[in-house]
């Protein structure tokens, strides 16, 4: 039977083991916060804001048929195309997931969760931002996650709601 011991008990008891754990967990919420960076930098290059950078949002919410982006000074934009904006997972007010299609075809879609051990530290509550990959035929439709090593959306790829409040058809 394992058992973890605690952070204090360990830098009292094992303070070499501690300093490594605690190192290890350093570099991983760095590499996290890097992760999301670009994956803030792609969403700026493929889904453009009018006004500001996605990687100062700190909430969505869906107005009507518009996507709006909240900024850190309380600032509301929406995307430079509004169209880009497709469909929507949960409440208007507070999304679960946003859909979004370029015009090349692909889908990005931003999963958020509040409690999740990415989202909670994101100002945004961003969990995971998955890329449809655009190689395969439409039949074959594959996710990528930006963030983790497996997609979130799986789960959920049936489950939204388009702009106009039918389900969303992938197409």
């Amino acid at each position: 039977m394992s058992m973890s011991l605690p952070l204090t008990e360990l830098k009292t008891h094992h303070p070499r083991i501690a300093a490594a754990v605690l190192a290890t967990e350093s570099l991983r919420q760095r590499h996290i916060a890097d992760k999301l960076h670009h994956a803030k930098q792609l969403m700026d290059e493929l889904f453009p804001l009018s006004k500001g950078s996605h990687q100062d949002v700190t909430s969505y919410l869906v107005y009507y048929q518009h996507l709006l982006a909240c900024h850190k000074d309380g600032v509301l934009t929406g995307l430079r195309q509004p169209s880009q904006f497709v469909a929507l997972g949960g409440q208007r007010e507070q999304p679960q997931s946003l859909l979004l299609k370029h015009e090349s075809g692909c889908h990005l879609a931003l999963c958020f969760d509040v409690q999740g051990d990415i989202g909670a530290s994101d100002t945004a509550n961003l969990q995971d931002v998955c890329l449809e990959n655009g190689q395969l035929p439409r039949q074959q439709r594959h996710w990528l996650s930006l963030l983790h090593d497996t997609p979130l959306l799986a789960a959920i790829e049936h489950n939204f709601t388009a702009r106009n409040g039918h389900q969303y058809a992938f197409v």
